[in-house]
C-alpha cells in the first residue's frame, strides 16, 4: 500500500472518520449516514472498510453481513455496498486492495455473498469470484372500487421510529427470501427518501413502503405480525391503482407474472453456489435489503 495510506475497519464511532466517510458518500452516491448513526441504527451490521490518507477516507467498500430466510432456510450471506473512491485517487488498485483484505476476514463465514454494480465495473468483479445475474420482479394486474385506507405514517419523530421498529421485530415472514435481520438497515431507508412513502394498512395490521405512480403501485416491504394478503393491501390505496409491482418476491406466486427488471442501472452479482437458487427459483433480493 502506498506510504501515508493506511486500512481502518469498523469505525463509525469515530466522528471525524465517519463524517469524512459521509462526505465520500454524498460526494459520490448523494448519501447521509448521519441520521442513522445519530439514531442508533449503524451497528455492525454495516462495517466500512476504507483506505485513509491521515482521517480522510479516500476509498471505500461496506460490509453487511445479513441473515436471509430463503423459503424458510436459514442463510448467512454477505453484501458488498458503497463501493467508493475520491476523484484524485481512482486507478490506483485501491477497491482491489479492500475486497482482498474483506475476503481474507469473510471467506468461509458466509453461505454467499452479493453485490449490486454499475454497468461501468461489469469487467471487474469477475476477478474476485462474482458472477452476473439476472434480477426478477412479480406484477399482477389490480381492479379495485374501493376507497383509500392505507394511512401515510410519516418518520417525524422518535416515536414514529420506534413503532416502525417494534412492527419490523414482530413481522412474521412476508416473502420468499425474507431479511430476518432487517431493522437496521431498513430504518436507513425510512430516515431518508422513503420516509415519505410508509403507511399503515389497518384491516391489514400491516406497515407498508409503498409508492404510486401513473396507476402501478409498486409495494416495496410490507411488514406484519400475521402474513397479509396483497391484493387487500393494493385495494387499500384506492382506485388509482391498476398494477402492482413488487419490490420482493411473494410466497404465493399465484396470479403474478414473474419477469426480468429490465431499468434499473445496476446489475446483480453473485458468488457462492448458495445463491444459485436465486435465478433457478426467480427470487428477488429484497429492495430494502440493499446496502
Amino acid at each position: 500500500m502506498r506510504d501515508g495510506y493506511v486500512l481502518r475497519k469498523g469505525y463509525q464511532d469515530d466522528e471525524r472518520v465517519r463524517k469524512s466517510f459521509n462526505r465520500l458518500a454524498g460526494q459520490i452516491f448523494g448519501l447521509d449516514f448521519e441520521k442513522w448513526y445519530q439514531n442508533g441504527y449503524w451497528k455492525n451490521n454495516y462495517i466500512p472498510y476504507s483506505i485513509m490518507e491521515e482521517e480522510e477516507v479516500l476509498a471505500n467498500v461496506s460490509v453487511s453481513p445479513m441473515l436471509f430466510l430463503e423459503n424458510g432456510e436459514p442463510k448467512c450471506y454477505i453484501q458488498l455496498g458503497t463501493v467508493m473512491t475520491c476523484k484524485s485517487c481512482r486507478n490506483q488498485g485501491l477497491i482491489r486492495q479492500l475486497i482482498q483484505e474483506i475476503q481474507k476476514d469473510y471467506e468461509g463465514k458466509a453461505d454467499g455473498w452479493f453485490l449490486f454494480a454499475n454497468e461501468s465495473v461489469l469487467d471487474f468483479y469477475p476477478k474476485f469470484g462474482f458472477r452476473r445475474s439476472d434480477e426478477f420482479e412479480y406484477v399482477k394486474a389490480v381492479t379495485n372500487e374501493e376507497a383509500v385506507s392505507a394511512i401515510s405514517v410519516p418518520m417525524k419523530e422518535k416515536r414514529d421510529y420506534l413503532k416502525l421498529q417494534q412492527a419490523m421485530k414482530e413481522s412474521c415472514p412476508q416473502s420468499s427470501f425474507w431479511l430476518e435481520s432487517k431493522e437496521e438497515l431498513t430504518m436507513f431507508y425510512a430516515l431518508d427518501y422513503m420516509g415519505k412513502h410508509i403507511y399503515f394498512v389497518p384491516e391489514q395490521n400491516a406497515y407498508v413502503f409503498a409508492s404510486i405512480k401513473a396507476g402501478q403501485l409498486h409495494l416495496h416491504q410490507v411488514f406484519s405480525p400475521d402474513r397479509v394478503n396483497l391484493d387487500r393491501i393494493a385495494a387499500a390505496f384506492g382506485k388509482e391503482v391498476k398494477s402492482l409491482v413488487l419490490g420482493f418476491s411473494p410466497i404465493d406466486k399465484k396470479g403474478f407474472l414473474c419477469r426480468k427488471t429490465v431499468e434499473t442501472d445496476t446489475v446483480l452479482h453473485l458468488k457462492g453456489s448458495a445463491l444459485n437458487s436465486i435465478e433457478r427459483e426467480c427470487l428477488r433480493i429484497p429492495e430494502l435489503a440493499h446496502a
